[in-house]
Parts: structure tokens; sequence; C-alpha cells
């Protein structure tokens, strides 16, 4: 009677979802932490939940952006809520775009992963280019990069190149799964 209620389809494809994604975090934060490119830390799961979001839809990208950003946050002690917020607009914006403007392709997947990567760096870039620097020609020297200064853009452009090579691995566990029948 009760399993009559519960879709168990859609049950065994969110427990495949959640177990891709404990593999994602192990592999983000014990393996590629230890392999820094320099100084920057790979990040997996973004890719991920940009994958899920095209090839599921927008509700299906949303959630699982929504569980991967609660356990980013809790990974990364300094983010308040930010990967809370941003893994499940990506997910959801990736779902909506996949479904009525993109094709749900490699190129789509790449172009909407070094999106949510780009906005993702921006945003953890933020409090250094306009918070820490007081006077304006420190805050001009961060933000065009004059002599020394440059590394908050290098920081980040490395953090999205790194980060969206080792995101394409993703791509095809993401679609073998979206594309794989979990019975009834």
């Amino acid at each position: 009677m009760l399993l009559d209620l519960i879709d168990l389809s859609k049950l065994r494809r969110a427990i495949v979802y959640g177990l891709m994604l404990v593999v994602l975090f192990i592999l983000q934060n014990l393996v590629a932490a230890r392999v820094p490119i320099a100084g920057v830390r790979a990040m997996i799961v973004p890719s991920a939940v940009v994958a899920v979001g095209l090839f599921e839809g927008g509700v299906w990208g949303g959630l699982v952006g929504l569980v991967a950003g609660i356990f980013s946050d809790i990974a990364y002690a300094n983010s308040v809520a930010l990967f809370t917020v941003l893994l499940p607009t990506a997910g959801f914006f990736a779902g909506v775009l996949g479904k009525y403007m993109l094709h749900r392709g490699f190129v789509s997947f790449v172009a909407l992963s070094l999106l949510a990567l780009a906005v993702i760096a921006l945003c953890q870039m933020f409090p250094f280019l306009f918070f820490l620097d007081e006077d304006a020609r420190a805050f001009r020297a961060a933000l065009l990069g004059a002599g020394a200064n440059w590394p908050v853009w290098r920081t980040g452009l490395i953090q999205i190149a790194y980060s969206l090579i080792l995101g394409m691995t993703v791509y095809l566990p993401c679609k073998l799964i979206a594309s794989r029948p979990m019975g009834r």
C-alpha cells in the first residue's frame, strides 16, 4: 500500500545521484585537494550539478544542487551559504536552458559548466576585490592587475580552468545515469 505511493524509479535515481555526489565529494576534497595547481584546488561538484540539470531538468538540477551546496558550504568553512545559493541556481538554470534553448550535448555542458564556475569564482573573489582593499589605488591594482596584485584574477582564472578540465569527467557518468531506465 505504501509502496504504491512512492515512485521507486525516482527514488532509485535519487539514490544513484546521491552516491555519485558522495564519490565526487571524496574525489574533490580528498584527492584533487592534494594536487593543487598554483595553490588552487579544483571543484568538480559544480560541473556535476550542471550535468544533472542539463540531462534531468531544472527540478532535479536544483535539488541535487541544493544537497551539493549544503555539503559544499560545510566543507568550505569560510563560505556562508555561498554554494547553497549558487549550486541550486546553476542546476536549475542548466535544466531550463537544456530543455528550452540548448542541445543536451558536450558543448552545452562545457559552456554551462564554464559559466557556473566563472560565477562561483567571481563570488569567491568579490570580498577580496571590493571589501579588503581600503584605498582606490589598491582596488584598481587588484582589479586591473598592476604588478604583484594580479593574483586575485589569476587565481580565479586558474581555478576555473582547472575545475573545468576535471569537471569534464562527470559528463559521461551523468549522461549514462540519466539515460538508463531505473525500472518500476
